[in-house]
């Protein structure tokens, strides 16, 4: 370091003395010692400052962990509230929250670069359920860092790519809710312990394709095998159409086995899923710059194809094997620098039951579930978000007006969002 302070001040000597080539030879010397009061001024601070020696503390990890927190509230008012979505089993994550105030999913991020090679990842999430406060554990995972050909290795507790929405943070999200499909088919995000590799491919537009394999732990999974109880393969292609229009396009599998009967309420379930999901995203800045104003639309396509037995109440196992999907489109407007508006459109389409479950909760009687959302936010800074929103829910059988009003603030150390 000490060398490289010298080589540089030297150059800018030199290049005092050619630019004073013209000045009077007192004014030059003056420059002159001025530079070498300051070399002094470096070698000093060289010699006085120690090196730590120990690997542990040394490069990259000798710099503090970045800490962030994201705190996130809402009130919530339902005008008949029922948290079953007709024609199937949801997890307790893919229920709307209770009515009133909450403290929603407030997250606890704690991360750094471990070395040349690694970065460790730590979330919390701080919930409440039922009265009571929780921290749960959402991410806790290493990754690779300048593995050659663009392959980037992870591994730990994480949110393994399904779709456009799986892996983001909830308070990433356009919306104050996920829509019908992630909350149905993957409790509002698939999380798991496991690891995944993904390789960014070496074309002239984005393309990354990559897969893992997982425990199999949590929902829609249930699984207490060696690293065989889920698994997921994807692939993204996108770019740009002009200087201020992009696109984003995606093909996602997850496979999840149930062997240990995924239960939930008086519902379990003892099989496989093969979920397949299609995405897409579109962005437009009119003015070029998209945090002055920008158009972004985008959709998901999700199938599940379930094969199993389902046993309800205690009622006995019965063999239902379905296919069911759903989807969504929304669109959302950055009108002003603080100002964005959104609409969101979202259905289920669940499959037929046999005899044995007709009156179920498994048994949507022709009804398909839906919902529409508008939505309005007010955004002081990328850091603070204040947003209105309102949902006409037709999930059920009984319709339900839903408000919701909600916060959401930031501090601390914290990355751009990804596309």
């Amino acid at each position: 370091m000490q060398k490289q302070n010298l080589a540089v001040i030297s150059a800018v000597l030199a290049l005092v003395c050619a630019n004073s080539a013209k000045a009077d030879d007192s004014e030059l010397l003056k420059r002159i010692e001025q530079l070498e009061t300051r070399i002094n001024e470096l070698e000093n601070n060289q010699t006085q400052t120690p090196v730590p020696q120990n690997s542990q503390i040394n490069g990259l990890s000798a710099f503090n962990p970045y800490v962030s927190v994201v705190l996130n509230g809402a009130y919530n008012y339902y005008s008949n509230k029922d948290k079953e979505i007709s024609g199937f089993q949801i997890g307790e994550e893919g229920e709307s929250p209770d009515k009133g105030f909450s403290l929603g999913e407030s997250e606890i991020n704690i991360g750094a670069n471990v070395d040349d090679k690694f970065l460790a990842n730590l979330t919390a999430a701080v919930v409440s359920e039922d009265g009571d406060d929780k921290i749960e554990l959402e991410e806790a995972f290493i990754q690779s860092i300048g593995l050659p050909y663009g392959i980037t290795a992870t591994a730990g507790r994480l949110k393994p790519v399904f779709g456009y929405l799986n892996e983001k943070h909830a308070h990433t999200d356009e919306f104050a809710d996920r829509p019908l499909p992630y909350r149905v088919f993957l409790n509002n995000a698939y999380k798991d312990d496991g690891a995944q590799i993904s390789v960014v491919l070496p074309t002239d537009f984005y393309a990354e394709i990559g897969g893992g394999l997982y425990k199999g732990g949590y929902f829609p999974a249930s699984s207490e095998g060696s690293g065989d109880g889920a698994a997921n393969a994807y692939v993204k292609f996108g770019g740009d159409i002009t200087d201020n229009q992009a696109w984003l396009a995606g093909f996602s599998y997850l496979y999840a086995k149930s062997n240990e009967g995924r239960e939930t309420d008086d519902i379990v379930f003892k099989g496989k899923d093969n979920l397949y999901g299609l995405s897409l995203k579109y962005t437009f800045a009119p003015t070029g710059n998209n945090k002055e104003s920008e158009l972004a639309l985008q959709g998901e396509y999700l199938f599940r194809d379930e094969k199993g037995k389902y046993n309800i109440e205690d009622a006995g196992f019965e063999q239902y094997n379905s296919n069911s999907s759903g989807w969504y489109l929304q669109g959302t407007y950055k009108f002003m620098t603080n100002w964005k508006v959104g609409y969101r459109y979202a259905q289920m389409r669940p499959d037929n039951v046999p005899d044995a479950l007709k009156d179920t909760p498994l048994d949507a009687k022709g009804h398909k579930p839906e919902m529409h959302s508008v939505m309005a936010e007010w955004d002081n800074s990328e850091f603070s978000r204040i947003r209105l929103q309102y949902n006409y829910d037709k999930a059920s059988k009984k319709d339900d007006n839903q408000i919701v009003l909600e916060y959401t603030m930031s501090f601390g150390a914290h990355g751009a969002h990804s596309f």
